[in-house]
């Protein structure tokens, strides 16, 4: 009984002295630990720069798509998202984020900055090799470099096989329809299988087994060249790994819409953005044919002097490389080579329109007013003949130097 007396009086003693303690010194519960999931939202959030409030006004939802983790859970690598509602005018919007597990809890950054390249440097291959570090380097300097530092002529093809002609559906537009930059073109046609217009490491931003039962959905490009390249309401889509070759299958043409948006039949949507920024087709080039845009869906697409409206088909004449250009005769047929840069050389022959031709250097010469402008500029070709900058498309101001 006394024992019991002594044990009772010392929980008595010892309450009293926790009451007595600061507030600060009592012990709180545990802050429940937020998860990855949680974290990348809040990145995401961040990013678009709208209140949670507000995306679930406008019907959007938030999405976390996990793709890597290491062996130990302490990295890991996906897609957050900004879900658009499943109707005409909505879009979906994504960025992939790298993520460190630390002791205070998930470190995440979204691509298209610093801190992603941060990250990218310590992560493990089996999260993020380093082929796509060496990719998203490439395109964060290009990007950093301004957007009107790369050439129009994008070194792209069409997402299809080089020889194929494809129905061009939709002319320049929004990624979501009327908005501004138009940087998407709707195509279908052929055997249906879309391809990666060029080289570069390949993202699955949403997939999902609606509209046919088979897995299709949306995949993105990146280019060392800055460009990236998104690939639309594709199914059937092929197991890759990470990175693609020029010409590499991706799915079919389809009408899926595992991140929203619509889509009346089945196409691909390709848009076109510098790093994770979409800009607009309008005189970019692509399988050597230039986008004009006019009204959102409409505009067109010029070959030289050859023009493919909507609902025409293009060609597929392969990617321009970055030392090429395309003749563009301005509604003639051919026009003069000239023996050097000026029309008061003789002139040594003549090109159709439509060809393409490599470019050594240039020089400065008598003015030429043409399709892309009035210039003085001369090409001298790789033949050693010359024509006027004015009459060839290369996409950027010169090629080479000067002679």
């Amino acid at each position: 009984m006394l024992r019991t007396r002594q044990a009772m009086l010392g929980i008595a003693l010892l309450a009293v002295t926790i009451s007595m303690l600061p507030a600060s010194a009592v012990a709180e519960p545990a802050p429940t630990a937020r998860s990855l999931e949680q974290i990348v939202a809040d990145a995401v959030v961040a990013r678009v720069g709208r209140s949670t409030t507000e995306i679930a006004a406008a019907g959007r939802t938030l999405r976390t798509d996990v793709q890597r983790t290491d062996a130990t859970g302490a990295w890991a690598f996906g897609v957050g998202m900004l879900q658009a509602p499943a109707k005409p005018g909505e879009y979906p919007a994504a960025w992939l984020f790298l993520a460190q597990r630390q002791q205070t809890g998930w470190s995440v950054a979204l691509e298209s900055t610093q801190e992603f390249l941060d990250l990218a440097a310590k992560a493990p291959a089996t999260v993020f090799s380093a082929q796509e570090r060496s990719t998203f380097e490439s395109a964060w300097r290009a990007g950093r470099s301004g957007l009107l530092a790369l050439s129009n002529n994008t070194g792209l093809r069409l997402p299809y096989a080089v020889g194929a002609t494809w129905t061009m559906g939709g002319g320049p537009h929004g990624w979501g329809g009327s908005e501004s930059p138009f940087s998407s073109v709707d195509l279908s046609g052929g055997d249906g299988i879309v391809r990666a217009a060029g080289a570069g490491s390949v993202y699955t931003m949403c997939a999902d087994s609606s509209n046919g039962g088979t897995a299709g959905g949306w995949r993105r490009v990146y280019h060392a060249s800055g460009y990236t390249t998104d690939y639309y309401h594709l199914w059937n889509l092929t197991g890759l790994g990470a990175s693609v070759n020029e010409g590499d299958a991706l799915g079919n043409i389809g009408v899926n819409l595992c991140a929203g948006g619509s889509a009346s039949g089945p196409h691909v949507h390709w848009g076109i953005l510098s790093g994770t920024t979409r800009v607009a087709w309008h005189w970019r080039s692509a399988g050597k044919w230039v986008f004009w845009a006019g009204a959102a869906y409409g505009g067109y697409a010029l070959h030289g002097s050859t023009q493919a409206n909507v609902g025409t088909g293009l060609y597929n004449y392969g990617a321009l490389g970055l030392n090429q250009g395309i003749i563009d005769a301005w509604g003639s047929g051919t026009i003069n080579k000239r023996s050097g840069p000026g029309t008061g050389y003789g002139i040594v022959g003549s090109v159709a329109d439509g060809t393409t031709v490599t470019i050594s250097c240039w020089r400065a010469g008598t003015s030429v007013g043409g399709r892309w402008g009035t210039t003085t500029t001369w090409d001298k070709l790789s033949d050693g003949t010359w024509i006027s900058d004015a009459l060839i498309y290369t996409g950027v101001g010169t090629i080479g130097p000067n002679c």
